[in-house]
């Protein structure tokens, strides 16, 4: 729950970017500096319990923790988004401080035991609510030089950050957690007429508009792009202009995140470095107020759609298909390619 103190900072915060951003319109010259993302592969280095009760070495659950732009990878099958807040030693560490165990007793402490201090650090970096079950006990991490320090109640993990090489970097970026991190694949090839069947009437909640279920589960695992989950994946699919190809009838659909309305898709096994993703339109439409948008393909790399197509459905061999016709084939630039039957 955020406090009193918390939320004056955070409205105090909004006031100066406000302000910040007025001059800026004005002509004055000048940019918002945001703290950079602490980026990097951290090894696990050593622990401390202030009460001293966790038996001396504690090893940490996540041996190695990767961060980049604003996603953390714990283990393989576990990466969460995470974003910055103001730091009070008083939200942080609440188990300490209800202890009567003040912030320059804390920062003593952990400046002897782990040669760390936090006096002077203005942020916190806090894990999305979810899925952040998988990285329990983390909730919030600290990044200090060339270390980061992750608080549990009283108990303290540092890790310190590793140098890499160039090709080393490389690996690591290669190795990074995807877009798909945290989705669920449906496979290939694709029964839409079942999907529309049997999955979709699965698909409403109780105001009658799609919500993401696993409800069609083993065959289908729909998601719908929610902005409050600030998903990197989910905000490509809910800023997209549709009307990418000249596909028809987006009026009133794109983007979904500007028009409100939901986007309901799936995501496929990706094709090497590309990813598969198919957005459909199945958000109420009371009145005939707009049209409603065919569905769509869209191809993603590097966290930017390459290739939109519709009107054809993806078998394993990511060829797509008209009523068993071959009409396109993804390639490795992301490219729907079209099939020649000359």
């Amino acid at each position: 729950m955020m406090t009193s103190a918390r939320k004056k900072a955070v409205e105090l915060g909004m006031c100066r970017v406000i302000l910040a951003a007025l001059s800026c319109g004005f002509g004055v010259v000048c940019s918002l500096a945001y703290a950079a993302a602490p980026n990097g592969t951290w090894k696990f280095d050593r622990s401390a319990d202030y009460d001293g009760r966790v038996p001396p070495g504690l090893v940490s659950r996540f041996d190695t923790i990767v961060v980049r732009d604003g996603e953390a990878r714990f283990s393989a099958d576990c990466a969460v988004r995470f974003h910055e807040e103001e730091y009070f030693f008083s939200d942080v560490f609440q188990s300490l401080t209800k202890a009567d165990v003040t912030e320059k007793q804390a920062d003593a402490f952990l400046k002897k035991k782990l040669g760390v201090s936090l006096i002077g650090v203005k942020d916190v970096y806090v894990l999305a609510n979810a899925p952040a079950t998988c990285a329990q006990p983390v909730m919030e991490f600290f990044a200090i030089g060339d270390r980061l320090l992750i608080p549990f109640g009283g108990t303290f993990y540092s890790y310190v950050r590793q140098r890499t090489s160039n090709a080393e970097t490389s690996a690591v970026a290669g190795a990074m957690p995807s877009l798909l991190s945290n989705y669920k694949v449906t496979r290939l090839p694709l029964d839409y007429d079942r999907y529309l069947s049997r999955c979709r009437p699965k698909l409403q909640g109780p105001n009658g508009r799609p919500r993401t279920t696993d409800r069609c589960a083993p065959d289908f695992y729909p998601y719908v792009a929610d902005p409050t989950r600030h998903d990197p994946l989910m905000d490509i699919i809910g800023s997209h202009d549709y009307a990418m190809n000249g596909q028809q009838y987006t009026e009133g659909f794109s983007p979904p995140f500007r028009q409100k309305v939901a986007a309901t898709f799936l995501v496929f096994p990706p094709m090497k470095q590309v990813v598969l993703v198919r957005v459909d339109d199945f958000d109420i439409v009371r009145n005939e107020d707009r049209d409603v948008m065919s569905g769509v393909y869209l191809s993603i790399i590097d966290r930017k759609v390459v290739d939109q197509i519709e009107g054809c459905q993806f078998d394993r061999d990511y060829v797509c298909r008209v009523e068993g016709t071959a009409v396109a084939k993804l390639t490795d630039n992301g490219k729907f390619e079209h099939v020649s039957h000359k």
